[in-house]
Protein backbone atom coordinates (compact mmCIF):
# COMPACT_ATOMS: atom_id res chain seq x y z
CA UNK A 1 0.00 0.00 0.00
CA UNK A 2 1.27 3.48 -0.80
CA UNK A 3 1.25 6.29 1.74
CA UNK A 4 -1.58 8.80 1.89
CA UNK A 5 0.86 11.62 1.24
CA UNK A 6 2.15 9.92 -1.91
CA UNK A 7 -1.38 9.16 -3.11
CA UNK A 8 -2.39 12.77 -2.53
CA UNK A 9 0.60 13.94 -4.59
CA UNK A 10 -0.40 11.62 -7.44
CA UNK A 11 -4.00 12.82 -7.39
CA UNK A 12 -2.92 16.46 -7.36
CA UNK A 13 -0.64 15.81 -10.34
CA UNK A 14 -3.55 14.47 -12.39
CA UNK A 15 -4.44 18.05 -13.28
CA UNK A 16 -1.15 18.38 -15.17
CA UNK A 17 -1.73 15.34 -17.38
CA UNK A 18 -2.91 15.32 -20.98
CA UNK A 19 -4.55 12.11 -22.14
CA UNK A 20 -6.05 11.10 -25.50
CA UNK A 21 -8.90 8.59 -25.56
CA UNK A 22 -9.27 7.03 -29.00
CA UNK A 23 -11.79 4.44 -30.11
CA UNK A 24 -15.48 3.62 -30.01
CA UNK A 25 -17.49 6.43 -28.43
CA UNK A 26 -21.11 5.51 -27.78
CA UNK A 27 -24.00 7.60 -26.57
CA UNK A 28 -25.84 6.19 -23.56
CA UNK A 29 -29.45 7.34 -23.89
CA UNK A 30 -31.79 6.87 -20.94
CA UNK A 31 -35.47 7.31 -21.82
CA UNK A 32 -37.81 7.35 -18.83
CA UNK A 33 -41.24 5.97 -19.71
CA UNK A 34 -44.20 6.72 -17.42
CA UNK A 35 -46.45 3.72 -17.88
CA UNK A 36 -49.17 5.33 -15.78
CA UNK A 37 -49.71 7.76 -18.67
CA UNK A 38 -49.89 5.06 -21.33
CA UNK A 39 -52.96 4.99 -23.57
CA UNK A 40 -54.19 2.59 -26.19
CA UNK A 41 -53.30 3.80 -29.67
CA UNK A 42 -56.22 4.55 -31.93
CA UNK A 43 -54.36 3.28 -35.00
CA UNK A 44 -52.74 0.11 -33.59
CA UNK A 45 -53.50 -2.46 -30.88
CA UNK A 46 -50.57 -1.22 -28.76
CA UNK A 47 -50.33 0.90 -25.66
CA UNK A 48 -48.05 3.92 -25.96
CA UNK A 49 -44.76 4.44 -24.12
CA UNK A 50 -44.83 8.09 -22.97
CA UNK A 51 -41.27 9.36 -22.61
CA UNK A 52 -41.35 11.95 -19.82
CA UNK A 53 -37.61 12.42 -19.26
CA UNK A 54 -34.40 11.94 -21.24
CA UNK A 55 -30.83 11.69 -20.00
CA UNK A 56 -27.70 11.29 -22.13
CA UNK A 57 -24.05 10.57 -21.31
CA UNK A 58 -20.94 9.37 -23.17
CA UNK A 59 -20.56 5.59 -23.10
CA UNK A 60 -17.93 2.97 -24.04
CA UNK A 61 -14.74 5.00 -24.66
CA UNK A 62 -16.76 7.95 -23.39
CA UNK A 63 -17.06 6.25 -20.00
CA UNK A 64 -13.27 6.42 -19.72
CA UNK A 65 -13.38 10.16 -20.39
CA UNK A 66 -16.07 10.59 -17.71
CA UNK A 67 -13.76 8.91 -15.21
CA UNK A 68 -10.67 10.85 -16.26
CA UNK A 69 -12.42 14.19 -15.85
CA UNK A 70 -13.97 13.17 -12.51
CA UNK A 71 -10.47 12.32 -11.28
CA UNK A 72 -9.32 15.80 -12.23
CA UNK A 73 -7.18 15.00 -15.28
CA UNK A 74 -6.31 18.38 -16.78
CA UNK A 75 -6.79 17.81 -20.51
CA UNK A 76 -8.70 14.94 -22.11
CA UNK A 77 -8.75 14.73 -25.90
CA UNK A 78 -11.22 12.51 -27.73
CA UNK A 79 -10.75 10.83 -31.10
CA UNK A 80 -13.61 8.79 -32.48
CA UNK A 81 -16.08 8.70 -35.35
CA UNK A 82 -19.67 9.89 -35.16
CA UNK A 83 -22.41 10.32 -37.72
CA UNK A 84 -24.03 13.53 -38.90
CA UNK A 85 -27.13 12.66 -36.92
CA UNK A 86 -28.93 13.87 -33.83
CA UNK A 87 -27.25 11.34 -31.56
CA UNK A 88 -23.84 12.46 -32.86
CA UNK A 89 -24.55 16.07 -31.97
CA UNK A 90 -25.79 15.04 -28.53
CA UNK A 91 -22.66 12.95 -27.91
CA UNK A 92 -20.41 15.87 -28.86
CA UNK A 93 -22.35 18.17 -26.53
CA UNK A 94 -22.02 15.67 -23.67
CA UNK A 95 -18.26 15.30 -24.18
CA UNK A 96 -17.80 19.07 -24.31
CA UNK A 97 -19.98 19.56 -21.23
CA UNK A 98 -17.64 17.17 -19.38
CA UNK A 99 -14.69 19.36 -20.34
CA UNK A 100 -13.24 17.15 -23.09
CA UNK A 101 -11.47 18.57 -26.15
CA UNK A 102 -13.40 17.22 -29.14
CA UNK A 103 -11.42 18.91 -31.92
CA UNK A 104 -10.16 15.55 -33.22
CA UNK A 105 -13.53 13.81 -33.46
CA UNK A 106 -14.32 12.74 -37.02
CA UNK A 107 -17.87 13.34 -38.22
CA UNK A 108 -19.13 11.77 -41.42
CA UNK A 109 -22.54 11.13 -43.02
CA UNK A 110 -21.45 7.57 -43.80
CA UNK A 111 -21.47 6.50 -40.17
CA UNK A 112 -24.10 5.82 -37.54
CA UNK A 113 -23.38 7.27 -34.11
CA UNK A 114 -23.30 4.15 -31.89
CA UNK A 115 -26.03 4.47 -29.28
CA UNK A 116 -27.27 2.35 -26.41
CA UNK A 117 -30.92 3.28 -25.87
CA UNK A 118 -31.97 2.23 -22.39
CA UNK A 119 -35.71 2.45 -21.61
CA UNK A 120 -36.49 2.99 -17.93
CA UNK A 121 -40.10 2.03 -17.16
CA UNK A 122 -41.86 3.77 -14.29
CA UNK A 123 -45.06 2.59 -12.62
CA UNK A 124 -47.10 3.37 -9.53
CA UNK A 125 -45.53 4.19 -6.14
CA UNK A 126 -42.15 4.99 -7.62
CA UNK A 127 -41.59 1.55 -9.14
CA UNK A 128 -38.82 1.80 -11.76
CA UNK A 129 -37.08 -0.85 -13.84
CA UNK A 130 -34.82 -0.90 -16.89
CA UNK A 131 -36.16 -2.67 -19.95
CA UNK A 132 -34.25 -4.48 -22.73
CA UNK A 133 -31.69 -2.20 -24.37
CA UNK A 134 -31.88 -1.04 -28.00
CA UNK A 135 -28.43 -1.03 -29.67
CA UNK A 136 -27.71 1.21 -32.64
CA UNK A 137 -24.41 0.24 -34.25
CA UNK A 138 -22.72 0.33 -37.62
CA UNK A 139 -23.34 -2.63 -39.89
CA UNK A 140 -20.66 -1.90 -42.48
CA UNK A 141 -16.91 -1.26 -42.36
CA UNK A 142 -15.41 2.18 -42.16
CA UNK A 143 -14.56 3.81 -45.50
CA UNK A 144 -10.87 4.13 -46.32
CA UNK A 145 -11.00 7.92 -46.37
CA UNK A 146 -12.49 7.96 -42.86
CA UNK A 147 -9.68 5.67 -41.69
CA UNK A 148 -7.27 8.19 -43.21
CA UNK A 149 -8.93 10.97 -41.22
CA UNK A 150 -8.65 8.99 -37.97
CA UNK A 151 -4.96 8.18 -38.54
CA UNK A 152 -4.18 11.78 -39.54
CA UNK A 153 -5.91 13.08 -36.40
CA UNK A 154 -3.98 10.57 -34.30
CA UNK A 155 -0.64 11.73 -35.69
CA UNK A 156 -1.59 15.37 -35.08
CA UNK A 157 -2.71 14.78 -31.50
CA UNK A 158 0.09 12.47 -30.31
CA UNK A 159 2.69 15.22 -29.72
CA UNK A 160 0.19 17.01 -27.47
CA UNK A 161 -0.39 14.23 -24.93
CA UNK A 162 1.30 12.19 -22.23
CA UNK A 163 -0.85 9.09 -22.57
CA UNK A 164 -3.19 7.33 -25.00
CA UNK A 165 -6.07 5.08 -23.99
CA UNK A 166 -7.45 2.85 -26.75
CA UNK A 167 -11.09 1.85 -26.30
CA UNK A 168 -11.68 -1.02 -28.73
CA UNK A 169 -15.35 -1.62 -27.90
CA UNK A 170 -16.99 -3.03 -31.05
CA UNK A 171 -17.02 -6.86 -30.80
CA UNK A 172 -17.12 -7.42 -34.57
CA UNK A 173 -13.86 -6.87 -36.45
CA UNK A 174 -13.54 -3.71 -38.57
CA UNK A 175 -17.03 -2.40 -37.77
CA UNK A 176 -15.75 0.00 -35.13
CA UNK A 177 -13.24 2.85 -35.09
CA UNK A 178 -10.23 0.67 -34.23
CA UNK A 179 -10.00 -1.17 -37.52
CA UNK A 180 -7.05 -3.39 -38.39
CA UNK A 181 -5.37 -0.47 -40.13
CA UNK A 182 -6.01 1.97 -37.28
CA UNK A 183 -4.75 -0.59 -34.76
CA UNK A 184 -1.54 -1.04 -36.76
CA UNK A 185 -1.03 2.73 -36.77
CA UNK A 186 -1.52 2.83 -33.00
CA UNK A 187 0.94 -0.01 -32.40
CA UNK A 188 3.51 1.60 -34.69
CA UNK A 189 3.08 4.90 -32.86
CA UNK A 190 3.62 3.14 -29.53
CA UNK A 191 6.98 1.88 -30.80
CA UNK A 192 7.87 5.34 -32.05
CA UNK A 193 6.78 7.35 -28.99
CA UNK A 194 8.13 5.14 -26.22
CA UNK A 195 8.15 8.02 -23.74
CA UNK A 196 4.33 8.10 -23.85
CA UNK A 197 1.93 5.71 -22.15
CA UNK A 198 0.00 3.62 -24.70
CA UNK A 199 -2.76 1.54 -23.14
CA UNK A 200 -5.35 -0.71 -24.82
CA UNK A 201 -8.61 -2.23 -23.62
CA UNK A 202 -10.38 -4.52 -26.07
CA UNK A 203 -13.20 -6.99 -25.64
CA UNK A 204 -12.28 -9.38 -28.43
CA UNK A 205 -8.93 -8.35 -29.93
CA UNK A 206 -6.62 -7.72 -26.99
CA UNK A 207 -4.18 -10.29 -28.36
CA UNK A 208 -3.70 -8.25 -31.55
CA UNK A 209 -1.85 -5.39 -29.85
CA UNK A 210 1.91 -4.90 -29.79
CA UNK A 211 4.14 -2.42 -27.94
CA UNK A 212 1.25 -1.23 -25.75
CA UNK A 213 0.16 -1.87 -22.17
CA UNK A 214 -2.98 -4.02 -22.14
CA UNK A 215 -5.70 -4.63 -19.58
CA UNK A 216 -8.11 -7.47 -20.38
CA UNK A 217 -10.32 -9.05 -17.78
CA UNK A 218 -9.59 -12.69 -16.98
CA UNK A 219 -12.06 -14.02 -19.54
CA UNK A 220 -10.86 -11.75 -22.35
CA UNK A 221 -7.29 -12.78 -21.62
CA UNK A 222 -8.15 -16.48 -21.67
CA UNK A 223 -10.01 -16.23 -24.98
CA UNK A 224 -7.14 -14.24 -26.50
CA UNK A 225 -4.67 -17.05 -25.86
CA UNK A 226 -7.13 -19.95 -26.12
CA UNK A 227 -9.95 -19.01 -28.55
CA UNK A 228 -11.82 -22.30 -28.13
CA UNK A 229 -12.02 -22.03 -24.34
CA UNK A 230 -15.60 -22.37 -23.06
CA UNK A 231 -15.11 -22.64 -19.32
CA UNK A 232 -16.80 -20.69 -16.54
CA UNK A 233 -14.05 -19.99 -14.00
CA UNK A 234 -10.41 -18.88 -14.08
CA UNK A 235 -8.19 -18.87 -11.00
CA UNK A 236 -5.22 -16.59 -10.44
CA UNK A 237 -2.66 -19.21 -11.47
CA UNK A 238 -4.39 -19.64 -14.83
CA UNK A 239 -4.55 -15.87 -15.24
CA UNK A 240 -0.79 -15.68 -14.63
CA UNK A 241 -0.10 -18.09 -17.48
CA UNK A 242 -2.38 -16.10 -19.76
CA UNK A 243 -0.58 -12.89 -18.78
CA UNK A 244 2.78 -14.40 -19.70
CA UNK A 245 1.56 -15.43 -23.13
CA UNK A 246 -0.02 -12.04 -23.81
CA UNK A 247 3.09 -10.16 -22.67
CA UNK A 248 5.14 -12.20 -25.12
CA UNK A 249 2.98 -10.69 -27.87
CA UNK A 250 2.75 -7.13 -26.62
CA UNK A 251 6.27 -6.82 -25.18
CA UNK A 252 4.82 -4.59 -22.49
CA UNK A 253 3.13 -4.65 -19.10
CA UNK A 254 -0.02 -6.75 -18.85
CA UNK A 255 -2.79 -6.13 -16.36
CA UNK A 256 -5.58 -8.67 -15.88
CA UNK A 257 -8.62 -7.63 -13.88
CA UNK A 258 -10.03 -10.38 -11.67
CA UNK A 259 -13.43 -9.02 -10.70
CA UNK A 260 -13.86 -8.95 -6.92
CA UNK A 261 -10.38 -10.47 -6.58
CA UNK A 262 -8.64 -7.30 -7.77
CA UNK A 263 -5.94 -6.86 -10.41
CA UNK A 264 -3.02 -8.98 -11.51
CA UNK A 265 0.08 -7.09 -12.71
CA UNK A 266 2.78 -8.66 -14.88
CA UNK A 267 5.67 -6.25 -15.40
CA UNK A 268 9.36 -6.97 -16.09
CA UNK A 269 8.81 -10.72 -15.62
CA UNK A 270 7.37 -10.16 -12.14
CA UNK A 271 3.83 -10.78 -10.87
CA UNK A 272 2.04 -8.63 -8.32
CA UNK A 273 -1.50 -9.29 -7.17
CA UNK A 274 -3.47 -6.26 -5.98
CA UNK A 275 -6.29 -7.82 -3.89
CA UNK A 276 -9.88 -6.80 -4.36
CA UNK A 277 -11.32 -4.30 -1.88
CA UNK A 278 -14.20 -5.74 0.18
CA UNK A 279 -17.42 -3.80 -0.36
CA UNK A 280 -20.25 -4.20 2.14
CA UNK A 281 -22.82 -2.27 0.10
CA UNK A 282 -24.70 -3.38 -3.01
CA UNK A 283 -22.54 -3.13 -6.13
CA UNK A 284 -23.01 -2.60 -9.87
CA UNK A 285 -20.00 -3.69 -11.98
CA UNK A 286 -21.03 -1.76 -15.13
CA UNK A 287 -18.15 0.49 -16.15
CA UNK A 288 -15.77 -0.85 -13.49
CA UNK A 289 -13.12 -1.77 -16.04
CA UNK A 290 -13.21 1.72 -17.55
CA UNK A 291 -12.73 3.28 -14.14
CA UNK A 292 -9.71 1.03 -13.53
CA UNK A 293 -8.27 2.19 -16.86
CA UNK A 294 -8.73 5.87 -16.01
CA UNK A 295 -7.06 5.69 -12.61
CA UNK A 296 -4.32 3.40 -13.83
CA UNK A 297 -3.30 5.40 -16.91
CA UNK A 298 -3.51 8.77 -15.15
CA UNK A 299 -1.12 7.39 -12.52
CA UNK A 300 1.28 6.00 -15.12
CA UNK A 301 1.33 9.39 -16.83
CA UNK A 302 2.29 10.99 -13.50
CA UNK A 303 4.90 8.46 -12.35
CA UNK A 304 6.11 6.68 -15.49
CA UNK A 305 5.50 3.25 -16.99
CA UNK A 306 7.78 1.53 -14.46
CA UNK A 307 5.32 2.29 -11.66
CA UNK A 308 2.92 -0.41 -12.80
CA UNK A 309 2.00 -1.69 -9.34
CA UNK A 310 1.20 1.74 -7.89
CA UNK A 311 -0.94 2.44 -10.95
CA UNK A 312 -2.88 -0.79 -10.44
CA UNK A 313 -3.46 0.11 -6.79
CA UNK A 314 -4.94 3.49 -7.75
CA UNK A 315 -7.07 1.94 -10.50
CA UNK A 316 -8.34 -0.64 -8.03
CA UNK A 317 -9.27 2.13 -5.56
CA UNK A 318 -11.20 4.00 -8.23
CA UNK A 319 -13.18 0.92 -9.29
CA UNK A 320 -14.05 0.10 -5.67
CA UNK A 321 -15.87 3.44 -5.56
CA UNK A 322 -17.58 3.43 -8.95
CA UNK A 323 -19.15 -0.02 -8.42
CA UNK A 324 -21.08 1.31 -5.42
CA UNK A 325 -22.95 3.84 -7.56
CA UNK A 326 -26.05 1.89 -8.49
CA UNK A 327 -28.10 2.54 -11.61
CA UNK A 328 -25.49 4.69 -13.32
CA UNK A 329 -22.03 4.33 -14.81
CA UNK A 330 -20.25 5.74 -11.79
CA UNK A 331 -17.16 7.90 -11.43
CA UNK A 332 -14.89 8.72 -8.51
CA UNK A 333 -13.47 12.04 -7.30
CA UNK A 334 -9.98 12.47 -5.81
CA UNK A 335 -11.58 13.07 -2.39
CA UNK A 336 -13.43 9.75 -2.63
CA UNK A 337 -10.24 7.94 -3.66
CA UNK A 338 -8.38 9.34 -0.65
CA UNK A 339 -11.23 8.37 1.67
CA UNK A 340 -11.25 4.80 0.34
CA UNK A 341 -7.49 4.60 0.85
CA UNK A 342 -7.85 5.80 4.44
CA UNK A 343 -10.51 3.17 5.13
CA UNK A 344 -8.07 0.43 4.13
CA UNK A 345 -5.39 1.81 6.42
CA UNK A 346 -7.67 1.67 9.48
Amino acid sequence: MISERHLNTILNNFREQRILVVGDFYLDAYWYIDKTRSTLSLETPWHTNPVVEQRYSPGAAGTVTNNLKALGVGTVYTLGVIGEDGFGGTLLNCLQANGCVTDFMVQTPRWVTPTYLKPIHRGYEGLETEGPRFDIENQSAMAAEVEDSVIDALQTCLPLVDGIIIGDQMPLANLGVVTTRVREALCESAAQFREKVFFADSRTRIGDYKNVIIKPNRFEAKRAVQPDWDGQQIDIEEAKQDAIRLAEKTQNTTYITLGENGVLVYCNDTFTHIPGIPIDDKTDPVGAGDSVSAGLVATLCCLGADHAVEAAYVGNLVASITVTKIGTTGTASPAEVLERHRSLAN
